[in-house]
């Protein structure tokens, strides 16, 4: 290699400003850490503008990680030309990929021919780019290129942190062996110098001077500055490592770099120290890492680290600058707190208000609340208990986190004991960061097992009424912001409790009123007169047999009423209108099906809020209450027909001897008659007074005979199928007075869903009735005992339909035989005809009737009848 010689003085200096440009330039950094990238690139293109002394340099930073592309120029004094010209006429000239740049142009700008370096910012010139231009000949110079590759790489390292710190685990790897590859060049660069400094012995002393200058700066810094060998051994320690790790420097030189490390660090750093210095594969970056180191005194603190390498021949130095970032860590674990209290506060706001909209029962909305306060405000558990109606008792209603059950003894908690009841009482919140010492915590033993640190409880209280109370303990402390959300989320609780219990009081008052209104068929309705506006109820609806919600009119209702009521209806309407007093009336409704209801009505005239007529009024619908006393006039004479039926068999022995005698008359007057004929004793007075005699005899029978036939008369015997279990209610209601005077219960035992028989209904009311009848009389000398008569029916084992009554009377005794033998009774005025007929009348319809003891007093009578044909069971 031919080297031209130059004046060795001045290249002494020319190298001297070399190295310290060098220095400046390595210095930068630290100027612009944690600046912005276009601040990067002003102090860059200012510190070039300066050192090198040209006359423009110019960088254009392309759009990285979502922001703008950034451009910027700067000029010296000499150059004429504008700013935005020589940007443009660079940017044409270097707007073309990084490979294709030739590594000196020279161009004319201003007039003037000016000599361009273009640098591509990153490894692949993927930042952007800076360009260096002066109109010197000999530009650039060998140390005027290594300054502004080190400048490059400088910027393109700072750009990097600014813009790439997403993007650092990718393109860590090409960046570092980038920066190693021009760390190499200038090291190879220094090693040259420094054989030129051997070479000329008389320029050492500036270069200790200027060394001295650089241990200057290096001993200034507040980072900790260590420099080691390749064998991870410390070679230099700067002051600051005092202040940081708490050795003296003298105390590191000779030790190993592990010592200011934490024990878990040490054998990963030597691992990859290892690795590295045989493959050069790095294992951390190198450039911003945050890592954990060991102070002297043991504590671990974080710190952020850069390393550089130098090489010397076959000798590597590394040398890394220390930050200790702890205050910077405190301050960003204090705001990541802040901000994610009041991110768990917003979002405990945000479910509250969820919770309290959703359409739920009370117990859910305060289920959902109590779980927000565990899940957003670090609540060991909550709960919440809403005050009794009678004022003195709070009710747990909901409890999350540690305990979710309902019952237990804080279930019920009376107002003024404990800490909830006191603060229900004194209707003031009460909250402690220290729960394991405060006085309201009773079970303290408990608290420090549980290791509770606060309590707060607040009272839910609206418009000065309390309506409950919500706590809850935590296992850390509460702040301001917790206790302010608190005290918001109470009143707004204590207001949907409030609005909750409001409305399931209408709700229940609705459905109490509707449900009165279904069972007792009784539907309402309001009409204002004025405007003819009418509101039904849903059971008018019903009794109407109208769609739920369709408009209701006078008309409307004109087409439900009975033709034959029509006039009724009209002279009421018009009557309302102009009468404005209250008014009843009963009526009647044609259905679309043809059938008949029956309605009864009442109307109660009031004003409204305008003055206006207004009716007011109910109706009910009468139609089963009708249809029932029909049934039961209709019952009453058919059972008044078996009464006559039942006394002409118990007068069957007089009604003979009453129509015996006048036939005996007539019999012994025929006997006259002939005998006077056969005597030929005919006189005419004696056979007129005869025949006479006869013919008022056979009058006479006529008569007793026709007072029977009328006493008896009714329609032949009809067998229908029937429901046994109606004929049975039937005949206990015309028995009812009855049972009532004689005290008599009654226990029906009456099986659904039965055959039905194919039977005569007055017969077989007939049979009834005298069983009921005996029981009854039976039953009416019993007083040590409650007199019950028990009335059953079902299926036997044959399919028959089974009808049983028993009483507890006093029983058959020995005469249970006999009972069914005509003419035999117990009673002091009975005939003995009774039974005797009922078993006719049973055996009649191919059925039995039988009777047994019952148990353990009384008697049971029983009688089975055929299913009808066909009839479903």
């Amino acid at each position: 290699m031919n080297v031209q010689r130059r004046d060795p003085i001045q290249e002494i200096k020319r190298l001297q400003r070399c190295v310290n440009d060098l220095v400046s330039v390595l210095a930068l950094p630290a100027m612009w850490s944690g600046g912005e990238p276009s601040q990067i690139v002003e102090a860059l293109l200012d510190a070039l503008l300066r050192m090198l002394q040209l006359d423009l340099v110019y960088a254009r930073l392309r759009e990285t990680g979502g922001q703008a592309p950034i451009e910027m120029v700067r000029l010296g004094q000499s150059q004429k030309a504008q700013p935005h010209e020589i940007a443009g006429a660079l940017r044409e000239l270097v707007g073309t990929g990084s490979r294709e740049w030739p590594p000196l142009m020279r161009i004319p700008l201003g007039g003037r021919d000016i000599s361009i370096v273009p640098l591509g910012l990153g490894l692949q010139g993927e930042i952007g780019i800076i360009a260096a231009g002066s109109e010197r000949a000999d530009f650039p110079q060998q140390t005027e290129k290594l300054i502004l590759s080190v400048a490059a790489n400088q910027g393109s390292i700072g750009l990097q942190e600014a813009w790439l710190r997403s993007e650092q685990k990718r393109d860590a790897r090409e960046l570092d062996q980038r920066v190693a590859q021009r760390t190499t060049e200038l090291a190879a660069a220094n090693q040259e110098l420094r054989k030129e400094i051997a070479d000329r012995m008389h320029a050492e002393e500036d270069l200790r001077t200027s060394e001295e200058k650089y241990r200057v700066v290096v001993e200034t810094a507040s980072d900790a500055i260590v420099s080691i060998d390749d064998k991870g051994s410390i070679l230099f320690a700067n002051p600051a490592i005092a202040a940081v790790f708490g050795y003296a420097p003298a105390e590191l030189t000779g030790k190993p770099l592990t010592l200011l490390m934490p024990e878990y660090m040490r054998e990963l750093h030597e691992n990859g120290f290892k690795r590295y210095l045989t493959t050069g594969q790095r294992h951390i970056n190198w450039q911003g890492t945050e890592l954990t180191a060991l102070r002297k005194n043991g504590e671990e603190f974080p710190v952020e680290v850069s390393f550089g390498e130098l090489t010397r021949g076959s000798h590597k130095m590394f040398t890394g600058f220390v930050r200790d970032i702890s205050k910077r860590k405190q301050a960003e674990i204090a705001l990541r707190a802040a901000m994610d209290e009041r991110t768990r506060l917003s979002a405990f706001r945000e479910e509250i208000g969820l919770a309290l909209s959703h359409q739920e029962d009370l117990k859910g909305i305060l289920r959902n609340c109590v779980g927000a306060v565990v899940r957003h405000l670090d609540a060991a558990f909550a709960r919440i208990w809403t005050l009794s109606e009678d004022g003195h008792e709070l009710e747990l209603q909901a409890s999350a986190g540690m305990y979710t059950h309902l019952d237990g003894p804080h279930s019920q908690i009376r107002v003024g004991q404990h800490k909830i009841g006191l603060i229900a009482q004194e209707r003031k919140p009460h909250f402690t960061n220290d729960a394991q010492n405060d006085p309201r915590v009773s079970d303290k033993n408990w608290a420090r097992q549980k290791k509770m640190i606060s309590f707060a409880g607040y009272p839910l209280v609206l418009e000065d009424r309390l309506v409950g109370v919500m706590g809850m303990f935590s296992q850390k402390a509460l702040s301001e912001g917790t206790l302010e959300t608190l005290s918001f989320a109470a009143g707004t609780i204590a207001q949907v409790i409030e609005r909750r219990r409001a409305e399931e009081a209408l709700r229940r008052s609705e459905a109490f009123l509707a449900e009165g209104q279904r069972l007792g068929q009784i539907g309402s309705y309001s009409w204002r007169v004025a405007t003819d506006e009418i509101t039904w109820s849903n059971e008018l609806y019903r009794i109407y047999d109208l769609e739920i919600g369709s408009p209701v009119t006078l008309e409307l209702i004109r087409t439900r009423v009975h033709p034959q009521d029509l006039s009724l209806y009209e002279k009421m309407v018009v009557r309302a209108r102009n009468g404005g007093k209250d008014f009843e009336w009963q009526f009647r409704l044609l259905m679309p099906d043809q059938s008949i209801k029956y309605l009864h009505s009442v109307a109660h005239a009031t004003r409204d809020q305008d003055g206006q007529l207004e009716y007011i009024a109910v109706v009910q619908d009468v139609t089963e209450r009708r249809q029932s006393e029909e049934a039961l006039d209709k019952s009453r004479s058919e059972l008044a027909q078996v009464s006559k039926l039942t006394n002409l068999g118990e007068m069957a022995a007089s009604i003979a001897h009453e129509v015996n005698q006048p036939l005996t008359a007539v019999t012994n007057n025929g006997n006259a008659c002939l005998r006077l004929l056969a005597n030929h004793n005919l006189e005419p007075d004696v056979l007129r007074r005869a025949l006479e005699e006869i013919v008022a005899d056979g009058t006479r029978a006529s008569a007793v005979l026709a007072r029977i036939r009328a006493f008896i008369k009714k329609g032949s015997v009809e067998k229908i199928a029937l429901n046994i279990n109606e004929v049975i209610q039937e005949v206990l209601l015309l028995a009812g007075r009855e049972l009532y005077e004689n005290q008599v219960s009654v226990d029906r035992q009456l099986k659904a869903d039965l055959p039905l028989v194919l039977a005569d209904r007055v017969q077989l009311q007939q049979v009834l009735l005298n069983l009921v009848m005996n029981g009854i009389e039976a039953l009416a000398a019993v007083t040590d005992r409650p007199r019950l008569l028990c009335v059953q029916s079902r299926v036997d084992e044959s399919g028959d339909v089974l009808v049983a009554v028993s009483d507890s009377g006093s029983g058959f005794g020995s005469e249970m035989d006999r009972v069914f033998t005509p003419f035999f009774t117990t009673k002091a005025k009975g005939m003995g005809m009774g039974l005797s007929i009922s078993r006719s009348l049973v055996e009649g319809h191919c059925g039995r009737l039988w009777a047994a003891p019952n148990s353990p007093h009384g008697a049971v009578f029983s009688f089975t009848l055929p299913a009808a044909s066909g009839s479903p069971s």
